[in-house]
């Protein structure tokens, strides 16, 4: 589904992506782990088309989008859910998710209802402002407003960072859904490790800028995660 070769990219002097490479394969939940400040969020960035790539090429869908914009990446089906939600709190919950509207790529310009099934707080909250929402009722929002495009490949920058105990099993439930039940390919930025050995098919792990593990997740095993992921 999304294949990137090589990728660097720098800040200033810094090599923040040394030739990393990752392919996240149809159907399933990658997770991306690792220390912070290895390069994840700027990784997604790059994918996103919100940073450009120095050297090296992303596929998705086997056609080299490297170069396209990011509002012509979420026409083709990729939805962006980045860190810390990045909501509107001015606006309510309907024109948040209203925002999405124009970038689908089919159908009308309606809000799909299945949203709601996967997170049906949101309906009871229609008309309030999303700066009124508690933080997980905020991230769900977020997310929400990723799926009103319907998208084939879902990227999810730390969906459960700060969030509480209970909304946060509510995340990993809507993600398995979307999955199995929307066909969607997700590729998880996820700190917590018992959150991605919950949600994740598959991982891989970046070190210094470039991917140093990977694998199915079931067979992640303790001394990876001691050797990349504790601090």
């Amino acid at each position: 589904m999304l294949r990137a070769q090589g990728i660097n990219q720098y800040y200033g002097q810094s090599n923040i992506l040394r030739g990393l490479s990752l392919e996240v394969p149809k159907g399933r939940c990658t997770c991306l782990m690792g220390r912070n400040g290895v390069g994840k969020t700027t990784f997604l960035s790059c994918v996103m088309g919100l940073l450009p790539v120095k050297t090296g090429k992303i596929f998705y869908k086997d056609i080299d989008i490297t170069n396209l914009a990011p509002e012509k990446r979420t026409r083709m089906g990729i939805g962006y859910v980045p860190q810390g939600r990045q909501i509107f709190p001015l606006l309510t919950v309907e024109e948040n998710l209203k925002i999405g509207l124009p970038a689908r790529r089919v159908g009308k310009k309606l809000i799909p209802t299945s949203i709601y099934g996967f997170f049906p707080v949101l309906k009871d909250m229609l008309k309030r402002r999303g700066g009124d929402l508690s933080g997980g009722q905020q991230q769900q929002l977020a997310i929400a407003r990723a799926l009103v495009i319907e998208p084939e490949l879902l990227i999810l920058d730390e969906p459960t960072e700060g969030i509480q105990p209970n909304i946060v099993k509510d995340i990993i439930l809507a993600v398995k859904s979307f999955i199995l039940d929307l066909g969607v390919t997700v590729l998880q930025v996820e700190q917590k490790v018992p959150v991605a050995k919950e949600v994740g098919d598959d991982y891989a792990i970046m070190e210094r800028g470039h991917i140093v593990a990977k694998g199915f997740m079931a067979d992640l095993d303790s001394s990876t995660i001691m050797n990349f992921l504790s601090v």
